[in-house]
Formats: C-alpha cells, structure tokens, sequence
C-alpha cells in the first residue's frame, strides 16, 4: 500500500498508525523513530537487522527478530492474524 503525504519526516506516525504491524529493516535514525512509535502504540514489531534498544533504566527492551524478510513476514503474520502472502488462497 502506497501513503503519499508529502510531510516529509512527520509522515512516519501516520504510516505507523495505518499499520497493522511494523517490519523495521537495518538500523537508519528514521527507523529507530518508526520503532519508537510501534512500541508507544503497542503494534507487533519485528526487526531484521535492526537496532536493538534499552530503556530510561539501561534494561534491554526486547524486539523480535527475523534473520531474513520472508521470516519477518511470516512472524508478523502470525503476531497480528494475518496469512502470510505465500499462504493466501490462490498464491503461487
């Protein structure tokens, strides 16, 4: 799904609020604001190759991980009750 806004960095609380759940892939500043929100707002998250985070107190804040795409795409599914799109009826 395409979400043109035209709000340059401020786009990222409304793509994370027309979110289901959030794949973050690597580790740029915009991806850690994107984590930051998934969490603030509860989304499933999932990371590949991702930032790792620790809270106010130093204590590590768990995120799942996925070493490849397909595997964030498929624990995203099942984290939010979706079909992964290689299970959807009529997918080759």
């Amino acid at each position: 799904m395409a979400l043109p806004t035209g709000l340059g960095e401020l786009r990222n609380g409304l793509i994370i609020r027309s979110c289901d759940g959030v794949i973050a892939v690597g580790g740029s500043w915009g991806t850690l604001r994107e984590v930051a929100l998934a969490r603030r707002t509860g989304l499933p998250l999932v990371s590949v190759r991702g930032w790792t985070v620790n809270d106010s107190a130093g204590e590590h804040v768990p995120i799942e991980a996925a070493d490849t795409p397909e595997a964030a795409v498929a624990r995203i599914a099942r984290l939010t009750g979706e079909m992964a799109p290689h299970q959807q009826a009529g997918s080759v």
